[in-house]
């Protein structure tokens, strides 16, 4: 795959989801297994990816150096900007 474009990311580990979302964090929930978003498109729409150990979700992996990459893509196939990405290590990796 060819990645178009790239957006740097910043997660944040929180107790509970905020009441609002700043673009370019990525607001992760591990005692809820979840994680949230306004897409990284820049679209200002809220992307949920529910964390889970198997394969039917997203899974969180936390690098060494405090950056994170997550096991599965993002797809906003149900907002009009269609968004397609893969969090790397911070970056977001538009496809």
């Amino acid at each position: 795959m060819k990645t178009l474009r790239k957006v740097e990311i910043e997660p944040v580990f929180v107790d509970e989801m905020p009441d609002t979302y700043v673009r370019g964090k990525v607001y992760i929930c591990e005692q809820y297994g979840t994680s949230a978003h306004i897409c990284l498109c820049g679209c200002d729409n809220k992307v949920v990816m529910p964390l889970d150990d198997g394969s039917k979700w997203w899974r969180l992996v936390k690098e060494n150096n405090g950056k994170v990459s997550f096991i599965g893509s993002v797809g906003c196939y149900n907002f009009p900007c269609k968004s397609h990405y893969i969090i790397t290590k911070n970056i977001a990796n538009f496809v």
